[in-house]
C-alpha cells in the first residue's frame, strides 16, 4: 500500500449542499431579504471520499492472509486520527471480515444491511484459512432490492383478494376484512400573500385510512407508495373496514 493512501482517499474537494444555490439566488434578488445569516450562501460541506483506490487495493490482495493485509492498512492509515479512522469504517463496504459458513452458504456475522446476513461485499475472509477470496455469490443491490420487492408483492397477493375496483378482501392479523376504497381528494393550488408577494401552495385534503390507521393525502409519499402496493393505486385509500363472516369466507374460498 502506498504511504499516502489516506491522502488519496480523503483529500478531494468537498461540495456543499443545495442550500448554497438558494442563498446565492437570494443574494442576486434585489427584492429579496435585506439580511442573510453568516452561513447562508456557504451551506455545509458533504463528505466526498475517493474510495476507488481502497477498493482496487483490496481487490489486488486476493489470496493473501487478511491479518497481513490489515496490518499493512493500519501501518499507512492511523485509526487514532479522526479523518483516517473514517476510512477504516469504509473497509467493511468492500470486504466481509467476520464470516461463517452455515448450511453451505456464506453468512456475515457483522451484517447490518442485509436482514438475512448474506455476504453482500465483493470480497470476504475465509473463516477456515483467513485468506481473502472474491464473493462469487454476490448480487448487486439492484438485484437484491428487486428480489425483496417481488417477495413483498407475493406476500401481499397471498393475503389480498380483489372483489371489484373499489372493494378488497384483506387479511389483517389473521382476520379477513372487507375493505371499501375511495379516491383521495385532488390537489389544489392556493395563492397567499406573503410579505407583499403572491406565493403558490399545493394543498390536498387529508383522509383517514382505516387500514393504515393514520391520516394520508396525495402529498404523503410513503402512504401513497403503500396504497399503490396494497390497494392497486396511489389515488385510493381505505374508507371502511368490516370483518367478513364465516359464510363469506367459504364463498370466496379463503379456507
Amino acid at each position: 500500500m502506498r504511504h499516502d493512501m489516506y491522502k488519496v482517499i480523503v483529500e478531494r474537494p468537498r461540495p456543499c449542499t443545495a442550500r448554497e444555490g438558494v442563498a446565492a439566488r437570494l443574494r442576486r434578488d434585489f427584492e429579496g431579504p435585506m439580511r442573510l445569516g453568516m452561513r447562508a450562501g456557504y451551506g455545509r460541506p458533504m463528505l466526498n471520499e475517493n474510495l476507488a483506490p481502497l477498493r482496487r487495493y483490496l481487490q489486488a490482495q486476493i489470496g493473501r492472509p487478511w491479518n497481513t493485509v490489515f496490518s499493512e492498512i493500519c501501518a499507512r492509515i492511523d485509526r487514532r486520527n479522526t479523518v483516517q479512522q473514517h476510512i477504516h469504517q469504509h473497509i467493511r463496504d468492500f470486504i466481509a471480515t467476520e464470516v461463517d459458513v452455515r448450511e453451505g452458504r456464506l453468512v456475515d456475522l457483522a451484517s447490518f444491511r442485509s436482514p438475512d446476513f448474506v455476504v453482500w461485499q465483493p470480497l470476504y475472509v475465509d473463516p477456515r484459512t483467513g485468506l481473502i477470496w472474491p464473493n462469487k455469490t454476490r448480487r448487486s443491490w439492484r438485484h437484491a432490492v428487486a428480489e425483496r420487492r417481488r417477495r413483498e408483492k407475493s406476500e401481499i397477493e397471498s393475503r389480498r383478494r380483489v372483489v371489484d375496483e373499489r372493494t378488497l378482501l384483506l387479511l389483517l392479523d389473521g382476520v379477513w376484512y372487507r375493505i371499501g376504497l375511495e379516491l383521495l381528494p385532488k390537489q389544489t393550488c392556493v395563492q397567499r400573500l406573503v410579505d407583499g408577494h403572491l406565493q403558490k401552495y399545493v394543498m390536498s385534503e387529508p383522509r383517514f385510512d382505516v387500514v393504515l390507521r393514520r391520516i394520508i393525502s396525495r402529498t404523503l409519499h410513503p402512504a401513497s407508495e403503500h396504497c399503490d402496493e396494497v390497494y392497486g393505486s396511489s389515488e385510493l385509500y381505505a374508507a371502511s373496514k368490516r370483518q367478513i363472516s364465516a359464510r363469506e369466507i367459504r364463498a370466496h374460498g379463503l379456507r
